[in-house]
């Protein structure tokens, strides 16, 4: 009897409200996990692995589907998440959202991370409290869909924001067992390379090294020259900076940290003359204008040192002396 109601109220398929593209998102999750128990999968591995990637895919619709349902209904009452800031940058991909609820199910059923007992067992209750909420919703959403789907009662809406709260709750926690989440002193000192980048910026336009016309233009020359006249910047101009490597260890981003050795020798000796320091000025100016890249940045008699052009890696390469 409930099949015919369902098939008699059900959303059409070209529908592009919020709650038919829920309600035939979560009809294809469950297809899936119907396929997956009907059949053995130590029996048919390949299949079970195809499957498994298909059953990811579609939690990963149905949880991005839901989310737009919160920001519609519940924008204020959303959980907090400026915890992502501490986040790695390759954290918050494609898929996302299908890796946290695949988890999820997989450490409700009593199964652990790799490597990760005692997490596994301190995040076990978070996961079923996600599972358990994420459940109800789903519930809920569906019913309504046969009903009215542009009406959410507040039954609904209760239900959407302590769903949110145990997704944040478990998101959080369970980014900070597989990932290296920054400290809140990283965070501060990410803060301080953005402040430096800034700067350099500002300095670069006052003394002519570029010129206001190359920014507003997006010159792909002066994308690469940036970061790393920064990286000059705050080995010679703003010495107590951020990438200072006399700084502690626990003192230095972490994305310089591996090149603090090499760092030390890019660093301009006091000693350097005003004469020798305005020659290197003028090369870096030539370099920017002319469309040269600053590959090279700096050159003693015994070690040449280069920086990678799209991710800062420093090497540096035996010479001989000129």
């Amino acid at each position: 009897m409930q099949s015919i109601k369902d098939a008699l109220f059900k959303p059409k398929k070209n529908d592009t409200s919020l709650l038919a593209r829920f309600y035939y998102a979560d009809e294809e999750l469950c297809r899936v996990i119907r396929e997956l128990d009907s059949f053995d999968g130590r029996k048919n591995p390949q299949r079970c692995t195809r499957l498994v990637m298909k059953l990811r895919s579609k939690q990963d619709k149905v949880l991005n589907i839901l989310s737009n349902i919160m920001d519609w209904t519940i924008p204020i009452q959303r959980a907090c998440r400026d915890y992502r800031l501490k986040f790695p940058d390759d954290v918050i991909a494609e898929g996302f959202y299908g890796q946290l609820w695949f988890s999820a199910e997989y450490l409700a059923a009593g199964q652990c991370i790799l490597g990760r007992y005692l997490e596994s067992c301190e995040l076990r209750p978070i996961a079923k409290d996600f599972c358990q909420q994420l459940e109800n919703v789903r519930h809920l959403l569906k019913k309504q869909s046969l009903s009215n789907l542009y009406t959410f009662h507040d039954q609904i809406k209760e239900g959407l924001i302590v769903f949110d709260s145990k997704f944040a709750s478990y998101e959080m926690s369970y980014v900070s067992i597989i990932s290296r989440v920054k400290s809140p002193k990283q965070y501060e000192l990410f803060q301080e390379v953005i402040i430096l980048f800034s700067e350099t910026l500002s300095r670069a336009l006052k003394i002519g090294l570029i010129t206001q016309s190359q920014i507003e233009d997006i010159e792909p020359s002066l994308v690469f020259a940036i970061p790393r006249l920064a990286v000059v910047a705050g080995l010679v101009h703003f010495e107590e900076g951020p990438i200072d490597p006399r700084r502690g260890q626990g003192n230095m981003p972490d994305m310089f940290q591996p090149f603090r050795s090499i760092m030390k020798k890019i660093r301009v000796p006091p000693r350097m003359s005003s004469r020798s320091r305005s020659r290197r000025r003028r090369t870096f100016h030539f370099r920017v204008n002319s469309g040269e890249l600053p590959s090279l940045i700096a050159i003693d008699k015994r070690t040449k040192m280069a920086v990678d052009k799209s991710t800062f890696n420093m090497s540096a390469t035996q010479s001989t002396p000129g």
